[in-house]
């Protein structure tokens, strides 16, 4: 039997996409010892390898649309406030409603600018004199970012690990995977393989993966007692979490490097440039979701028929699209929550345990501002604001704050 190998931590992280990462920057940024964590193989779909990476504020939800625009400055001044290249690309951002959504359009509007975002309502037509390639039939008005964009997810997560790396995180690779495991009174530890690593918090940011994890918790209370009340807030936080499939696809047209990045809230999909020729553009999958991702599903395949289905809802808007050669297809696996918002905060009844989960495809967006406060969170143990709306407990409690979306299809 090979011999466990111990680390100790402040904090230890278990997932390496975007929101780990951001945390784990942000956590040695600010001197902690800390540890992260990464399933490598063992999650190979996970939702930051395989995200559309959009950069945008308007959101149905306020909230989501507030720690979007906490985000904004890093995206925007990444060799500042990380270093390296995010691959930050700004090319403006537009959703596009129909006339039953216009007012909550012009809510959206007015709120983001009270945060200081910069953005607009515009006609049809004043839009399309800036985007021709577009077919704007049935939309009644756009809502306009001048600053939103796109970013490279593989970019910037390893930039924020390699920042975290070169001031004293330490990273431990568990490609077999990881678990939780509960030590009495004395909280929650992370084994991955023959490594043990225990910290004074631990931090579960695993994605699609994060209600495996918490199912699988296991351990002993007080004295080798069962759990108890720790074992169903585990059941509970882990019912409350499902992973969920997405896809997108790439197409070549001479169009796309003069386009926006455009959510369609009318026909339901998005599409962007890519760089190099490109548009990268949504591929509806079927909504069917799970407890976690199964083994024997192949993660990035998407068939053919998905795509087209895909090009001829976004060929509608942009009809450049429909001839175009698609050149590459791919699908990943999100983490969702029950009443649709994050959770983000301490597990109630399992010392220690702090979630940062359940991001419902918008933790890319908004890593920034997840990792930088819940830094302070575990550092200050002050609470921070813009989290308030997405503490655990209230699926323990039995009191979950479904979201009231303003749109269709946003």
């Amino acid at each position: 039997m090979a011999a466990t190998t111990a680390h100790t931590a402040d904090v230890a992280v278990l997932g390496d996409g975007v929101v780990g990462a951001a945390i784990t920057h942000h956590l040695a940024a600010r001197g902690a010892r800390v540890t992260l964590v990464a399933p490598g193989r063992a999650h190979p779909h996970g939702a930051t390898r395989r995200t559309a990476a959009q950069v945008r504020m308007h959101h149905g939800d306020p909230d989501a649309a507030r720690l979007a625009a906490l985000s904004l400055p890093t995206w925007r001044e990444w060799p500042r406030a990380v270093g390296g290249d995010c691959g930050f690309r700004r090319t403006g951002f537009a959703f596009l409603c129909g006339p039953d959504e216009v007012p909550a359009l012009h809510r959206s509007v007015a709120e983001l600018t009270g945060l200081g975002v910069e953005t607009a309502v515009l006609d049809p037509a004043e839009f399309a004199a800036g985007q021709p390639a577009l077919d704007l039939r049935g939309v009644a008005a756009v809502a306009v970012e001048p600053q939103g964009g796109y970013a490279d997810p593989a970019l910037a997560r390893d930039g924020y690990l390699r920042r975290a790396r070169d001031r004293g995180a330490r990273l431990v690779t568990a490609e077999g995977g990881a678990a939780l495991v509960r030590r009495g009174e004395r909280g929650v530890r992370v084994v991955a393989g023959s490594a043990e690593v225990s910290a004074g918090h631990v931090v579960l940011a695993a994605g699609a993966w994060s209600g495996a994890v918490l199912a699988g918790l296991r351990g002993t209370g007080r004295a080798g007692a069962p759990g108890g009340g720790a074992d169903r807030g585990a059941a509970a936080l882990a019912a409350a979490l499902r992973a969920r499939r997405y896809g997108w696809a790439l197409a070549d047209t001479p169009v796309a490097d003069a386009l926006c990045m455009v959510i369609d809230g009318v026909a339901g999909t998005y599409f962007r440039p890519h760089g190099g020729g490109r548009v990268l553009f949504r591929v509806p999958l079927p909504s069917a979701t799970a407890a976690t991702p199964p083994a024997h599903d192949p993660g990035t395949a998407v068939t053919a028929p998905e795509v087209a289905a895909g090009r001829e809802l976004a060929a509608r808007r942009l009809p450049g699209l429909a001839a175009a050669p698609v050149t590459a297809a791919t699908a990943g696996w999100e983490s969702c929550s029950a009443d649709g918002r994050p959770l983000i905060g301490p597990a109630p009844g399992l010392p220690g345990l702090y979630l940062a989960t359940g991001f419902s495809g918008g933790g890319f967006k908004t890593a920034p501002a997840v990792g930088r406060a819940v830094a302070a969170e575990l550092l200050s143990g002050a609470e921070r604001a813009e989290l308030a709306p997405y503490r655990p407990e209230r699926f323990v409690t039995g009191s979950p704050r479904p979201v009231s979306p303003r749109y269709r299809h946003l």
